[in-house]
């Protein structure tokens, strides 16, 4: 049957031939068992081919002359992608700078080192009305120019706030359009103990410098910084920041924040009582801001408290001293502890520069030895809590620069540093339960407070 199989081929490719000798029986069967070799030969080859071709095992390896591992371009038919894109960026040169506070868009342009006539280009090719020369820290300026002739071929504007703008030379001219990037908010929370003075404990533990002001702010009602704080002192502080196309853009506001100054625990609550409008409030929905701060600057020492005999520097006499002075570096701002009216202002005999503040029919307070004063400043003048109004000096009567502080109750000058004052405002009653709701999850995020510096993400969301 097998035989039959295998020659079957043959014979209908040679039933045509023509047969002039007739074959013996051994010889024809010695012929077959040839051709059948042959043809097994051939069926078992081709079969080999189609196994080592289909998804099956494959079989032993046929000898070491085809084990060779196939050609790189065998196995990678395309380009290499890395290597392309990295010989197009060779062809040019990218030159960022993030504007800082007193930069100009001529200075920039100068170092990247491109003509300042390229900036009017580019106001023309605005999409909307634009004024690139009016930049603000912050801002993200990116230049790209052709490496071989340093031809600008395009130029991105990122502010702070708003979108960027994308300009793309064409030919001779600009084209631009505008580029939106969505921000996001990032809750953060940061703690640490003090360790030399707050500015420097606060950095350590990762606290934005603008947020460092902010946190003495918000307990300068309850503590003063020249004289309460100690080594060891624990704080921690919850807040947001807001990063649009990799940068960060507003920091704030404080979300909450402790402060354990001499084992007295401090904290502050943001809440908004209305529309677009927060404040600050304690565990109990107290305000913390009261009538008056507590001290009219910052980061100085007391040299001298209110005492009714003191020994005067300079007049080497004994003699009351109805105030407090407040040491400090000439120029630290000095600010009005209260909202009122500026009732005096100029040169008032061993006070030398001298500012008096008229806040309501009971109080008044004034602040002598100023180098100079704010840019302003006049009698009849209304200022706010914390404006401020001038800055330490040593004018008048004084061995050195600091500020001489009074405070006066219905015209009796009072120790300002052991007299307490109500608070201004607290949650109204109909907000209490969501003041509570949220007061309760910002305490939870403030953890580890007495522990080692720590900054970590709390939150993200999109703001699109």
């Amino acid at each position: 049957m097998l035989d039959d199989l295998i020659m079957k081929p043959v014979n209908s490719y040679k039933k045509k031939q023509p047969r002039t000798v007739k074959k013996s029986g051994s010889v024809k069967k010695t012929a077959a068992a040839l051709l059948c070799a042959l043809m097994l030969t051939g069926l078992l080859g081709l079969g080999w081919h189609v196994i080592s071709s289909s998804s099956s095992p494959s079989p032993p390896s046929p000898g070491p002359e085809l084990s060779r591992e196939p050609a790189a371009e065998a196995l990678f038919p395309y380009p290499d992608q890395f290597t392309m894109r990295s010989q197009y960026q060779e062809q040019f040169v990218v030159h960022r700078h993030v504007i800082e506070r007193g930069d100009t868009i001529h200075g920039v342009m100068e170092k990247f080192g491109l003509p300042i006539a390229l900036v009017h280009q580019w106001q023309k090719a605005c999409v909307s009305p634009c004024r690139l020369n009016a930049i603000h820290p912050g801002d993200q300026l990116t230049v790209r120019v052709r490496a071989v002739d340093g031809t600008p071929l395009k130029f991105r504007y990122s502010p702070v706030n708003g979108n960027a703008l994308v300009f793309r030379r064409a030919g001779d001219r600009w084209k631009c359009h505008e580029q939106s990037h969505a921000s996001h908010t990032i809750v953060l929370s940061a703690n640490g103990t003090i360790v030399g003075n707050l500015y420097d404990s606060s950095i350590r533990a990762g606290i934005p410098p603008r947020l460092i002001m902010e946190l003495a702010d918000l307990f300068a009602y309850d503590i003063d910084f020249n004289t309460d704080l100690r080594e060891g002192d624990a704080f921690a502080i919850h807040f947001r920041e807001e990063v649009k196309d990799g940068r960060c853009v507003r920091r704030g506001p404080i979300l909450a924040a402790k402060m354990v100054v001499s084992g007295k625990s401090h904290k502050a609550f943001y809440h908004e009582t209305g529309e677009d409008r927060g404040s600050y409030f304690d565990s109990e929905g107290e305000s913390l801001r009261k009538m008056f701060l507590r001290a009219p600057l910052s980061y100085s020492r007391i040299s001298s408290t209110f005492t009714h005999r003191r020994y005067h520097p300079v007049l080497k006499i004994y003699r009351p001293h109805y105030g407090i002075d407040y040491a400090a570096p000439t120029g630290t701002p000095v600010s009005a502890i209260g909202r009122g009216t500026v009732t005096y202002k100029g040169w008032k005999g061993g006070y030398g520069n001298f500012v008096e503040i008229r806040h309501n029919d009971t109080y008044k307070t004034t602040y002598g030895h100023l180098s100079r004063y704010a840019p302003g400043l006049s009698k009849g003048s209304r200022v706010e809590q914390g404006e401020v109004i001038g800055y330490v000096g040593a004018t008048g009567l004084a061995t050195g620069p600091h500020l001489d502080f009074r405070f006066y109750r219905n015209g009796t000058p009072i120790d300002f540093l052991k007299t307490e004052f109500p608070h201004a405002e607290s949650v109204p009653k109909s907000q209490m339960a969501a003041f509570v709701e949220t007061r309760d999850q910002y305490l939870a995020a403030l953890t580890g407070e007495e522990g080692l510096p720590d900054r970590r993400v709390v939150q993200i969301a999109s703001n699109e």
